[in-house]
């Protein structure tokens, strides 16, 4: 996601598989060093790239904005945010963010364990026992995801699961579904390898509302959202009705170019795994307020960056292109790799019918966030162009 697109992501959408999802996103760093990795010569590098997107049929639109000691120093929209009714997309439409989530979650776990609430030690068993094999797996180990617990979105049916998508679920009805979908339980023993799990972040949601004794809705705008001046960010709930909500959309099967409304899913599906809604620049304004101390402790800041190890010490391999495994630094749904010789810091996401890429350079005060309203089904180009777009940002802002 080396290149800028590198962190792992996962798509709530069954039609790709976790293997496929892995080679979209992570390999799409080797497929941009092509035709579309133009050398960036300023922020006309970016509009052009942008606008050749959109005319392109690869998505619908785009947000991104980029910003740098603190200030905006690009925000626009490409295309559009709404196909039926042709709405322009702006850095000021709302996209679902996917697996975005994850650094959220991760950031409000740091909160309670800051206040001597829980442990990254502590077993799984301690707050959700019924979980198959609970009390083999640490907290820490989840959020690394070297827990081994399997990954409910790996679902053999895709109909399956598009009909257990759209149901809405309250906590106990959401473990039951983790149980009941999670399958295996567990695909390695705990500590011994890396797997990305959506449902361990799930129960890890399910940890945050026990321990606080309030909703993530709650939780996250209280000590996350309104700290950092996230004023349009939200865990979503569909039913809410939001000012400049951008529709989701994929491609269309058989055509380069149509599109189609993305299929429906509940917000409460995802759960603290993906489902917050946010705006491009907030999310340069949470990273901001995360790498600026605003949220979290500097210690636990730290932790939510140091990469995970196994139990041998190791770091974690996994194929984060076409090749050979290489090691991992993945901390708490974050992940530390290299660009250009700057260290970036950062995650993706996917979710039915949107894309979401957030990178920080901490040491430059520079961060890059771009939300899609469209995936990669059908569109084979799709994250090689992106990939391009979010290198050329990067690219310019850091000079």
């Amino acid at each position: 996601m080396p290149n800028a697109v590198r962190p792992a992501p996962s798509l709530f959408r069954p039609a790709l598989s976790r293997r496929g999802a892995l080679a979209i996103f992570l390999g799409g760093a080797a497929a941009a060093s092509g035709a579309w990795a133009a050398d960036p010569t300023g922020w006309s590098a970016v509009d052009q790239l942008g606008e050749a997107v959109v005319a392109d049929h690869i998505a619908p639109g785009f947000s991104i904005s980029v910003m740098k000691g603190g200030a905006f120093i690009y925000s626009k929209g490409f295309g559009l945010a709404n196909l039926e009714i042709p709405t322009p997309a702006t850095p000021h439409h709302v996209y679902h963010v996917g697996s975005v989530t994850k650094q959220f979650t991760a950031a409000a776990l740091a909160l309670l364990a800051q206040e001597g609430k829980l442990s990254f030690d502590d077993r799984l068993s301690k707050f959700i026992p019924e979980f198959p094999r609970a009390a083999d797996v640490t907290l820490a180990q989840m959020l690394h995801h070297t827990s081994g617990i399997g990954n409910y979105t790996n679902q053999p049916r895709p109909q399956d699961f598009q009909q257990a998508a759209r149901l809405d679920y309250d906590n106990p009805a959401l473990l039951k579904a983790m149980i009941d979908l999670t399958k295996p339980a567990y695909v390695f023993e705990p500590g011994t390898d890396w797997a990305y799990s959506n449902t361990a972040y799930v129960l890890l949601g399910l940890i945050v509302e026990k321990v606080s004794g309030e909703s993530c809705v709650s939780f996250y705008k209280r000590r996350l959202f309104d700290p950092a001046g996230m004023t349009q960010t939200a865990v979503d709930n569909m039913a809410d009705v939001v000012p400049y909500r951008a529709s989701g959309y994929s491609g269309h099967p058989g055509s380069s170019t149509a599109f189609d409304n993305t299929s429906y899913i509940s917000m409460t599906f995802p759960g603290a795994a993906g489902n917050i809604r946010s705006t491009t620049e907030d999310l340069c304004r949470w990273h901001l307020a995360l790498f600026g101390g605003r949220i979290v402790s500097p210690e636990s800041l730290a932790a939510m960056i140091k990469p995970g190890r196994l139990n041998n010490g190791a770091l974690p391999l996994a194929a984060m292109k076409p090749g050979p495994k290489t090691p991992l630094k993945y901390g708490f749904g974050l992940q530390t790799d290299d660009f250009d010789g700057h260290v970036m810091i950062g995650h993706n996401g996917g979710i039915n019918g949107f894309i979401t890429t957030l990178h920080s350079f901490p040491k430059e005060g520079v961060t890059v966030a771009i939300l899609i309203n469209g995936d990669p089904s059908g569109r084979p180009t799709f994250m090689p162009r992106m990939q391009a777009i979010q290198d050329a940002a990067a690219r310019t802002a850091l000079i």
